[in-house]
């Protein structure tokens, strides 16, 4: 029951009014293809048809909202249908891809100093929506409830799928698509940033997870009754920022992609340290840490000799395993790079874990 009425104008105009002999003949409208804007569209694939509860009628895209250009096109009720991402598995109502509405431009088009050449790519056959125009979409389904008491005195979860609720609002009284929905972007107004398209984080992820581990956080291969060993800088909130202070190449005299890194330098100690600290402390940490590192893989090796000459089958599989465990901590200190730096106290006690490890499967 209808709780609210909106205060914007509304009217519906029944398709058989527009569609007469005299005004916009049915199989005329049918047969034309139109060129709006650039965009290819026919009305034989759009009237009467049912999408996801709403039959399509005139009034579903012509509708009546700018003034004395009652009858023009709204561009969010076409974008509704084909561009409104769902949250469920099939997408949304319609399935569209670039090529369905707009014919591959024929001409080279300059953007600044970049060429695009279209025809290049369709010679690819790469494919638009997966590559440049990936970002394209802008909107997901996802209507607030609190929309609803715009004009019922009730929410939404009294109809809960999607088909009943298109037809509900779309079979009698003309409800606007934007109206539950919002804008849905589309075209050059909704083209992604730069720094949107390059996402590094699609392919570099968790790219220091071993040095957040050894900074912060419990290994995979600590007992997990022990108390983690945690950094006096994690305690005390250094950031990595606060070490990490000299940009340097990423690979020298090397040509990579002209960035820099942030490298960890002694005299960084000394902003919140007695001056030399550093230069003090991260050699002795390093020197320290690098002997128990060489002794403890002296004895991996050794342990592996032992194992490759091992004739009963049991005991060679169990020393294996130790010998895995044991490689997985010697791994992660080669991995964190920071030889003891980051945690001395807990590269430490991972080192003698290994050793322990590989002097207990003898």
């Amino acid at each position: 029951m209808v709780g609210r009425v909106s205060t914007k104008p509304s009217a519906t105009v029944k398709d058989d009014s527009c569609l007469r002999p005299e005004c916009h003949g049915a199989a005329e409208v049918a047969s034309k293809e139109i060129d709006y804007g650039g965009i290819k569209f026919t009305h034989k694939n759009h009237l009467s048809k049912v999408v996801d509860g709403i039959r399509i009628s005139c009034g579903t895209c012509h509708s009546h909202f700018e003034g004395d250009q009652h009858f023009s096109v709204n561009n969010e009720a076409c974008f509704a249908c084909h561009f409104l991402r769902s949250v469920r598995a099939d997408g949304g109502p319609v399935r569209t891809n670039c090529q369905n509405c707009h014919e591959v431009p024929n001409k080279v088009i300059q953007r600044g100093l970049v060429t695009i050449n279209h025809a290049e790519f369709v010679s690819y056959k790469a494919s638009c929506e997966e590559s440049c125009h990936k970002n394209e979409i802008r909107k997901i389904s996802a209507v607030d409830d609190r929309i609803c008491l715009n004009c019922h005195s009730f929410g939404k979860e009294q109809h809960a799928e999607g088909a009943e609720l298109h037809q509900a609002h779309t079979a009698g009284e003309k409800v606007e698509c934007f109206a539950c929905h919002g804008q849905i972007l589309h075209g050059q107004t909704a083209v992604a940033s730069l720094s949107v398209m390059m996402d590094c984080q699609n392919c570099h992820s968790d790219t220091h997870q071993v040095q957040r581990t050894i900074y912060a956080t419990q290994h995979p291969m600590q007992d997990e009754t022990t108390d983690r060993v945690l950094s006096p800088m994690f305690l005390t909130h250094v950031e990595c920022t606060g070490c990490h202070i000299e940009r340097v190449q990423k690979k020298s005299g090397v040509l990579d992609s002209f960035g820099t890194v942030a490298k960890a330098v002694p005299r960084a100690c000394d902003t919140c340290h007695e001056q030399g600290t550093g230069q003090q402390y991260v050699p002795f940490w390093q020197g320290q840490i690098k002997a128990k590192y060489e002794q403890v893989s002296l004895k991996v090796d050794d342990l592996e000799t032992q194992t490759a000459l091992q004739t009963n089958q049991e005991t060679a599989q169990r020393l294996r395993g130790k010998l895995e465990q044991a490689r997985l901590i010697l791994q992660s200190v080669s991995a964190d790079g920071s030889w003891g730096v980051h945690n001395f106290k807990y590269t430490e006690a991972m080192l003698l874990r290994a050793e322990e490890i590989v002097s207990g499967a003898k």
